[in-house]
Formats: C-alpha cells, sequence, structure tokens
C-alpha cells in the first residue's frame, strides 16, 4: 500500500490511476445519480424513499395510497407483519433483499417511537463495522431513511475511526441522507460538508476518497427528474479539491463527479466547466495524470455540448 501514496515512484501512482479508472468503467453506478449502492432494493412506491413530514411517519401502505395505486382483482394490500424493533434489526440478516429492505423502512419509521431515537441510531451505526455487506447496506439505508439527524454521528466516526470499511459505510450513509430526503439539500448542513472534504483531503485512503466523493456527486447533483436540484455547496467542495489535489485517484473520481453535478444542474455547469478547465491547465505537470487529462476533455466537451451527450440533448431538444 505504501507505493500507492508515494510521490517518490512515479509507476506505483500511475498503476493506482489505471485501477481507479478501471473502477469508474466497471463501477461507474459508485457516481451515477442514481447509484444502486445508495438506492439499494427498489420499492414499488417512489414516495417511500422520501423522508415523510413529522407528522406523518413513514408507511408503506400510505405511499400505495399517496400514489392512488389499484390492487388488481384477486390480489389484497400488503401489509408487514408488526414487529418489535429488536425483531426488525434480526430482519436485516434475511437472505432475501426485499425483507431487508422492508427491515429498514421500518427500523426508520419506529426507531424514536419509544424515545430512544439516538440508541437506535448508535445501535445501526455499530452494524457498520459487519464483514456481511447485505447486513451492512440495509443499516446504511435504514439510517439514511432516518434523516438529517444521523449526520453529525456519521461524519464524527468518517472522521474518527481507523476502520477503512466503516469509512466508506458512514459515507455511503452520508449519501443516502441525500438520496432518501432530497427536500434537504438546498440547506444540507455546512458541518457535513466541510466533514467530508476533510475526508478527501485528508485521508490516504483510495476506498474513502472514492465512497465520500460519491456521496458529494449525489449531494451536488440532487434529484432533477423529480424536481430536487442539487447543493451547489457540495460542487464547492468537489471543486476546492480539483483545485489542490495531486492524487490521481481523487481527481479521477472528482472529475467524473463534478461533470455530471454540471450535466444534471444547468445552474451549476458553468462552475463545473471553470473548475475541470483548471485542473486540465496543470495536469501537464502532474506525473501520471495524461489519463485524467483525456477524462477532462471529453467532459468538458460534453457539458459545452458537444460530444456524445451533447448530441444526445439536441436530439431531445
Amino acid at each position: 500500500d505504501s507505493c500507492v501514496f508515494s510521490k517518490s515512484i512515479p509507476m506505483c501512482r500511475t498503476v493506482y490511476g489505471l485501477a481507479v479508472l478501471s473502477f469508474l468503467v466497471s463501477g461507474s453506478h459508485a457516481f451515477s445519480l442514481v447509484s444502486p449502492v445508495l438506492r439499494g432494493p427498489a420499492i414499488p412506491s417512489t414516495n417511500v424513499h422520501r423522508r415523510a413530514p413529522p407528522s406523518s411517519p413513514i408507511s408503506l401502505r400510505a405511499a400505495a395510497s399517496e400514489a392512488d395505486q389499484d390492487i388488481p382483482e384477486g390480489f389484497r394490500a400488503f401489509e408487514a407483519k408488526e414487529k418489535s424493533l429488536d425483531e426488525w434489526f434480526e430482519t436485516l440478516k434475511d437472505s432475501r433483499s426485499s425483507i431487508r429492505s422492508m427491515a429498514s423502512i421500518k427500523i426508520a419509521e419506529l426507531h424514536d417511537k419509544d424515545g430512544k431515537g439516538d440508541e437506535i441510531i448508535s445501535r445501526l451505526m455499530k452494524l457498520l463495522v459487519l464483514e456481511d455487506v447485505h447486513e451492512r447496506r440495509a443499516a446504511v439505508q435504514a439510517l439514511g431513511m432516518i434523516g438529517e439527524k444521523v449526520l453529525p454521528p456519521l461524519i464524527d466516526e468518517l472522521l474518527e475511526t481507523d476502520d477503512r470499511l466503516v469509512r466508506a459505510s458512514c459515507a455511503k450513509a452520508i449519501g443516502a441522507v441525500a438520496l432518501k430526503n432530497p427536500e434537504l439539500l438546498p440547506d444540507f448542513p455546512q458541518g457535513a460538508l466541510d466533514g467530508m472534504k476533510k475526508a478527501i483531503l485528508d485521508i490516504p485512503d483510495p476506498v474513502t476518497k472514492i465512497a465520500t466523493v460519491s456521496s458529494l456527486g449525489q449531494i451536488g447533483g440532487g434529484d432533477t427528474a423529480h424536481g430536487y436540484a442539487g447543493c451547489e455547496r457540495a460542487l464547492d467542495v468537489l471543486c476546492e479539491a480539483l483545485a489542490v489535489t495531486d492524487d490521481m485517484g481523487l481527481a479521477a473520481a472528482a472529475v467524473n463527479a463534478v461533470a455530471t453535478i454540471g450535466q444534471s444542474n444547468e445552474p451549476f455547469r458553468a462552475k463545473a466547466v471553470a473548475s475541470l478547465e483548471g485542473l486540465k491547465e496543470r495536469a501537464g505537470d502532474i506525473d501520471g495524470f495524461m489519463f485524467v487529462e483525456q477524462m477532462i476533455g471529453n467532459h468538458i466537451e460534453n457539458l459545452s455540448g458537444g460530444g456524445i451527450v451533447g448530441e444526445m440533448n439536441k436530439g431531445r431538444a
């Protein structure tokens, strides 16, 4: 691992960059605004993943009602069997993704039923150390659905733990908060954004960097398809990182995220292009940035109305 971060061994940095670029190609969903890692298993109603108003608890039945979904003849409405919180936590271990998803929803719905919200959040965070990826992801989904109140403990753990698996899970949970509560984006807590900036610049772990950049992309990109613009201050964090980093992995990930934010949020596009152009100007002086420079050129062309994406957008117009 030591060669990954050594500035004196260009070949190691090039290999690291190639590995990251390979990841971007084969797992591009990590930076997509509809990342399956963050969205989790599909839920029939698009309203379920939104945070319900305080006076209206999360409910599958209510969500189905809001969507005015007719129940076909011969079928009946599905209702989750009533369980205690302890039983729902056990259900997070279920081998079936739909059942784990149901457990995440119910835990989020019931987490503060007895005034023990902080205790339940702490209990969910302890699951982030698990090797079982399915149970760990279910805990991430539950934290995301609980919403803004989970951000302070997630940021604290992101910056304090030495376990990179936990750091990555914390970063994904922050992104899940943005995904499942897009109404928070205009006023997304600055403390959370500052903590994420510190994580990508100060923690020398590519897994943490990529997961955190992905979540910043989620926060900055928003959900424009459903009328939720992204948070420009998240784009600012990524632009600030691009202005100072000579880490190829961070640069490649952030370039992708900045371009995606600019593509989905027209008001942010000029800022995204300026940031990419700034990095391109100095990329030639940074060893191993040849591939990042090529990426930047393609993204600028697309954001400026040319390239494949530009032509596709013209077709839609």
